[in-house]
C-alpha cells in the first residue's frame, strides 16, 4: 500500500538530483568565467552518473561510472591545461552568503538521508580485486564505452590547448 522506505529514499534522491542537474545546467550556460563553468560541469556530470545509477544499479552501474570518468577527468584535464597556460584567469571567490545556506542544506540532507539509511544497509564480506580479472572484463564486456571514454578525453585534452594558446 505506502512505498518502502528504500523506495522513498530513492526518489528523494532521484528528485534532488535531477534538480541539481537541471540547476548546473543553467549554471554552466549562464557562467561568465571559464573555471567556475568547468567545476560546475564536473558536478553535472555527478548528477547526471547518481540518476544514471538509480535507474538500475545493478545494470547502469558500470555506465555511471564511465559517466564520472569522463565528466571528471575531462573537467580536470580542461582546467589544468587552461590553468597552466592561461595567463590571466582570474577566479574570484565572493562573500555570497546564498552559497554558504545551499551547502549547508545540501550537507544536512546528505545526513539526514545517510542516517535514515543506515539500518537497511547489510554488512557483507569484501572480497579482494583481482585487477587483471578487471581490465579483462572491462576490455571484453565494456570496449565500446572504453572507447568513446579515451576518444571523449582526447577530444577534451586538444580543445583545451586550443583554447588556451589562442590569445
Amino acid at each position: 500500500m505506502y512505498p518502502q522506505t528504500s523506495e522513498i529514499i530513492q526518489y528523494i534522491l532521484f528528485g534532488f538530483f535531477g534538480v541539481m542537474t537541471i540547476a548546473f545546467s543553467i549554471y554552466i550556460v549562464r557562467a561568465k568565467n571559464v573555471f567556475y563553468g568547468a567545476v560546475s560541469l564536473a558536478f553535472l556530470g555527478l548528477s547526471i552518473a547518481a540518476l544514471i545509477a538509480l535507474e538500475a544499479p545493478s545494470t547502469y552501474g558500470i555506465y555511471s561510472v564511465f559517466h564520472i570518468l569522463l565528466y571528471v577527468g575531462a573537467t580536470v584535464t580542461f582546467l589544468a591545461i587552461s590553468l597552466v597556460m592561461f595567463k590571466d584567469l582570474e577566479v574570484k571567490f565572493g562573500r555570497g552568503a546564498l552559497g554558504i545556506l545551499a551547502g549547508g542544506a545540501v550537507t544536512l540532507l546528505f545526513l539526514i538521508i545517510v542516517f535514515i539509511s543506515i539500518p537497511q544497509v547489510s554488512s557483507a564480506e569484501v572480497q579482494p580485486i583481482n585487477f587483471q580479472v578487471l581490465a579483462n572484463d572491462l576490455i571484453e564486456n565494456y570496449w565500446f564505452p572504453l572507447i568513446i571514454l579515451v576518444i571523449a578525453l582526447l577530444t577534451t585534452l586538444i580543445e583545451a590547448i586550443s583554447l588556451a594558446r589562442r590569445d
